[in-house]
């Protein structure tokens, strides 16, 4: 079973060790003999044995310390043993204890050679077992985490052109459209955001298969929640032709302390199956607060309709972990059980004799006199620390951003800007950001992870440990095109949060106020609509450059436009140099991270298809696929030098 089954026999009694190693060899097993316990002692210190026989004539009358001595000392601390015994000693179950951790057994001597036989192979067959499972088990692990990495690129892939649909929705609603063009905008904004918790509402299932649903704590406006996922379901009312009727709590407090995703992902899946059960004219949704103990506020949150029938295995789904009858509505349910429970809660499904059924969860919330507004009357006196009533405004923060590549640096702090945070500095890589950190006062970090020099992982190590920072506490934000659960694999490098690219600024606000409860959003001034050029696309119907899309997030700012196509077309060919001299130096790791930089800049001027090739060439470096790597780059050069034409 194992590749060399070498089995070590200590008895001083020459006619007992004839026996055992005539034994041994009939079990195909070979055998070393020794006499005297000094020297079983050296030989398990020095070589790896498959089985231990040993008789009490070499261990006189301590037979179980020793076998616990010779474990302890052995190569293998499990070795397994059978201890030949002219009179079977009585054991205690404290000397039992360290003996059973591995394979262990008492044989009266003499004995049948025929027992002892079985004996041996008995004890084989279970190290076997144990080295299958643990093959298994490393199997099982590796089978996750190919998984794993396939659902994280998956989920990077799917986010970022939902979150473009949304984000340029967005765009499009700063800008002074008519009611009817407003109404159509406000639809694609809200079919991205139903399409993003849909596809969120799987990934979260996957995630709860691997025990990985987290839930996180900070204040959020629950009537605000509640508002805006009734917006997001509007088309489905109206498909259906059927009014929400709200029954809110006028006691529900403004402002309180939970996960406020996970609080959308309950009244979103709760209200989605319910509308799409729904055959009546009206339905309810209720939140009402059950009990108030101390600071945490109990709610109840249902869906009331007279013929909601669930399926039984759906109204399993609300009380055990089952995966029988998967579909969209089971897995919305699974997910709203495994979240209520999370937070304190549980769920049900209760029909009354009359029709009337009522879908239900409860879960806990902590009461907070934090106010998310500027103006707040704090009662608690421990609170105004942390919660102080004086509003923070985005021009008093300090920002680093740590990132490589121009564009993403111009974009950024564009964006940023037009937000109010006007104190932004930017570091090309981390060794720049230590140097800055430490000669200059902020108040918090935006890292990219990708970079040349010095990464944003070891740069944010640094930050924490190094003396030399003058605020080693700072808030760092990480930036990363890679969805992996990274939050909590970055934390270990004192990574406070984590942000998907490409940067969406009300992500970016939301996680900023984790750390500032006091910054306030005031109301931004009207923005000018941006010129319509025309948009050019290639024949794959993969744009080659969306000029509209860029100018619309530069506010349609022309002069900025050209200082950034002026500093796009001088960098590509140099990174294209670099990517080339990496490849002649046989220097992957170098080239796949300019490949990556490349991918980010081409994404952030909206040159998708250069974008789309660019991620080609990542991958074919990535996996060494050296005849293809050098026609991938060819074809890339083409590529670029043909959207100079539309720039």
């Amino acid at each position: 079973m194992n590749q060399k089954s070498v089995a070590v026999i200590a008895t001083p009694d020459e006619k007992q060790m004839a026996m055992v190693v005539d034994v041994c060899n009939k079990c195909h097993i070979q055998s070393v003999g020794i006499n005297n316990l000094d020297s079983l002692l050296e030989q398990v210190k020095e070589k790896e044995f498959t089985l231990l026989i040993i008789s009490n004539k070499i261990t006189e009358n301590n037979l179980c310390e020793k076998i616990v001595s010779i474990r302890n000392i052995a190569l293998d601390k499990y070795l397994p043993v059978i201890a030949l015994c002219s009179h079977i000693p009585e054991i205690s179950q404290e000397e039992m204890k360290p003996l059973i951790r591995a394979p262990f057994d008492l044989l009266f001597y003499p004995t049948h050679p025929s027992l002892l036989a079985c004996k041996i192979h008995m004890i084989r067959t279970l190290e076997y077992q144990k080295m299958t499972l643990q093959a298994e088990s490393q199997k099982r692990m590796l089978s996750m985490s190919v998984k794993k990495a396939f659902l994280n690129s998956l989920t990077y892939e799917i986010r970022t052109p939902i979150n473009s649909i949304i984000g340029m929705s967005e765009l499009l609603m700063d800008d002074n459209l008519p009611q009817k063009q407003m109404q159509y905008t406000q639809s694609i904004r809200r079919s991205g955001e139903l399409l993003l918790y849909l596809f969120n509402t799987m990934v979260d299932y996957a995630n709860i298969q691997s025990g990985e649903l987290k839930i996180e704590s900070k204040p959020f406006d629950p009537q605000n929640i509640i508002k805006k996922v009734v917006g997001i379901l509007s088309g489905h009312l109206k498909a259906k032709r059927t009014e929400l009727i709200e029954n809110i709590d006028p006691a529900l407090p403004r402002a309180m302390i939970g996960d406020p995703y996970r609080f959308e992902q309950l009244l979103f899946n709760m209200l989605l199956v319910t509308i799409q059960q729904t055959i009546n004219n009206s339905i309810i949704l209720n939140v009402q607060i059950q009990s108030i103990h101390n600071d945490k506020i109990k709610l109840y949150i249902s869906t009331e309709d007279d013929n909601m029938d669930l399926t039984e295995n759906q109204q399993n789904s609300l009380q055990f972990s089952s995966d029988m009858d998967v579909n969209d509505l089971h897995i919305g349910l699974t997910i709203t059980r495994m979240i209520a429970i999370k937070m304190g809660g549980n769920t049900g499904f209760f029909k009354s004799t009359d029709k009337r059924t009522e879908l239900w969860c409860t879960v806990n919330l902590i009461k907070t006199t934090h106010q998310l507004h500027p103006h707040c009357d704090i009662a608690d006196e421990m609170e105004k620390e942390l919660f102080s009533c004086s509003a923070l405004t985005p021009d008093e923060i300090r920002i680093l951003m740590v990132e490589d590549t121009p564009i993403n640096q111009l974009l950024a702090k564009r964006v940023l800007a037009k937000e109010g945070f006007s104190q932004v500095d930017i570091a090309d890589n981390g060794e720049e950001a230590i140097k800055a950190l430490e000669t200059k006062d902020y108040d918090l970090v935006l890292m990219d992870i990708f970079m040349p020099v010095m990464n944003g992982l070891e740069a944010s190590r640094l930050i924490r440990s190094q003396k030399t920072i003058r605020n080693p506490e700072i808030p760092i934000i990480a930036l990363s095109a890679q969805d992996a659960n990274l939050q909590e694999d970055y934390s270990d490098y004192g990574i406070s949060s984590f942000m998907l690219k490409p940067f969406e600024i009300d992500r970016f606000i939301s996680v900023a106020q984790e750390f500032f409860p006091r910054l306030f959003m005031g109301n931004g001034n009207d923005e000018k609509s941006a010129p319509e050029p025309i948009q050019v696309e290639a024949k794959d119907k993969l744009p080659i450059f969306d000029k509209k899309g860029l100018l619309e997030r530069l506010e349609g700012d022309e002069s900025l436009y050209q200082e950034l196509m002026q500093g796009f077309l001088s960098d590509i060919p140099v990174q294209i140099n670099k990517i080339e001299k990496s490849l002649d130096f046989d220097d992957m790791k170098t080239a796949e991270q300019l490949a990556h930089t490349l991918k980010g800049a081409f994404s952030n001027v909206g040159a998708y298809l250069l974008q789309e090739k660019s991620k080609n060439l990542e991958t074919l470096i990535k996996n060494e696929d050296l005849e293809k790597i050098k026609p991938a780059l060819r074809d890339l050069i083409k590529a670029f030098n043909n959207i100079q034409h539309y720039i």
